[in-house]
């Protein structure tokens, strides 16, 4: 498989580029893009296929769930049973940005759920105007890519297209924290410390 890599800083192309990258998602591709983090792998949520593509090419446990990108706040409503106090004043202080809050679903599971502050990936969503699922784009195990280039040693020839938006900012992985009854449980430290949600959901 050839992997294209589609360069938005030229400014000619870019929007063709996300079209292209929105198509190829909506097909049932994946797609590599950048975030305010690191660089992210995308797929259809409801494709199956590619759901499972995406496990086969990183090498990923099949018991890690992939995260839900949306490109708005109110996206979150179409998936997910409520939203708690606590996940409202998380997603008022860190969002758009680099946190990842799980929420319970309408059939009793979770989803992990990302509004990234990086204009790119926001922009490919709402073109490709279908559930976006995703993960790191690197071999799980391997460090996270933080330019195109180093998605495209990590995945290249497995995966269809590479959005190259320059390096992340933070060039560090996102928090994820699951909500409970006034308590926070921090399942994965990211560029957001402990001490920050904390502080957040302390203030009046």
């Amino acid at each position: 498989m050839e992997t294209l890599l589609l360069d938005l800083s030229k400014k000619e192309f870019y929007w063709n580029y996300i079209k292209r990258a929105a198509h190829a998602l909506k097909t049932g591709e994946l797609v590599a893009f950048p975030t305010e983090t690191v660089y992210g792998l995308g797929a259809h949520l409801n494709d199956a296929k590619a759901i499972e593509r995406i496990y086969e090419v990183k090498g990923r446990p099949e018991d890690k769930k992939l995260t839900l990108m949306v490109a708005d706040r109110e996206d979150v409503k179409k998936y997910v049973k409520c939203i708690s106090s606590t996940a409202t004043k998380l997603m008022d202080f860190f969002w758009p940005g680099p946190l990842a809050i799980i929420f319970p679903t309408n059939d009793d599971t979770d989803i992990s759920i990302r509004l990234p502050d990086n204009e790119i990936a926001r922009t490919l969503i709402r073109t490709a105007e279908i559930a976006v699922a995703t993960t790191s784009a690197n071999v799980s195990g391997h460090p996270a890519s933080v330019n195109a280039q180093q998605v495209l040693k990590e995945l290249g020839g497995n995966i269809n297209i590479i959005l190259d938006g320059g390096s992340t900012r933070f060039q560090s992985p996102s928090t994820m924290v699951k909500p409970g009854d006034g308590i926070v449980k921090i399942i994965r430290q990211g560029i957001i410390s402990e001490t920050a949600i904390w502080s957040c959901l302390n203030k009046e």
